[in-house]
């Protein structure tokens, strides 16, 4: 079994289209702009402070049990400069076997007891929501928990405004234990066990009733 700290890290974990890995030097501008970007940052507290952005630009990645980054092979769907592109249909169709294979950096997605317990967050890049790349990655991660670590349950934390996210974590089996107040917002804690089986596939993780995700406009 594989536990917070120990010699068991970094894993990979693949799925259909993402390859969940922990991060690099590479793929650090990415990393600021998750932390930074108003869009992303909505429903997440803000943006970072200058101090966890200096620490985010200087500090080694990639050492941390249980942060991974998503990213998409970069394969025929690119925007002409190599890298994937949100946009076309055939985008990160490269080869996600390979651990060399090049890709690029889309979200984050992350596992951590910093509330005592097995907590799960993500985050994607905006140009990237709305494709089921969160549902995708978070079935992986979650399949993996139930391989791999000892814990029977997992909770995550959404803002109440936050019902894109809400309506995902209850089709993954998530279910309200309180509500709590964080970052001056109203949220929800909800928990799902590990023990019990998730569902099969991402299929009817999205509709058309959902709320669109954050936008620019």
């Amino acid at each position: 079994m594989a536990k917070e700290g120990t010699s068991d890290w970094p894993v990979r974990i693949r799925s259909e289209r993402l390859v969940i890995r922990e991060p690099g030097d590479p793929d650090r501008a990415a990393m600021i702009r998750l932390m930074t970007d108003p869009v992303t940052r909505e429903y997440l507290g803000g943006a970072v402070d200058y101090s966890s952005r200096q620490a985010l630009e200087l500090s080694p990645l990639g050492l941390t049990w249980g942060r991974w980054v998503l990213a998409v092979p970069i394969g025929r769907g690119t925007d002409g400069e190599g890298a994937a592109d949100p946009t076309t249909d055939d985008a990160g169709t490269g080869d996600p076997t390979a651990d060399d294979a090049p890709d690029q950096m889309i979200g984050s997605i992350t596992l951590d007891y910093d509330r005592g317990e097995l907590e799960l967050s993500y985050a994607l890049l905006p140009e990237w929501t709305g494709q089921g790349y969160a549902a995708e990655s978070c079935l992986a991660v979650l399949g993996w928990a139930r391989e791999n670590l000892e814990d029977d349950h997992v909770i995550a934390v959404s803002q109440t405004r936050n019902k894109r996210s809400v309506a995902l974590l209850r089709r993954l089996g998530f279910t309200v234990r309180k509500g709590l107040e964080e970052f001056g917002t109203q949220q929800l804690l909800m928990e799902r066990s590990l023990t019990e089986p998730l569902p099969a596939s991402t299929a009817g993780m999205q509709s058309d009733s959902d709320p669109p995700p954050p936008s620019r406009d």
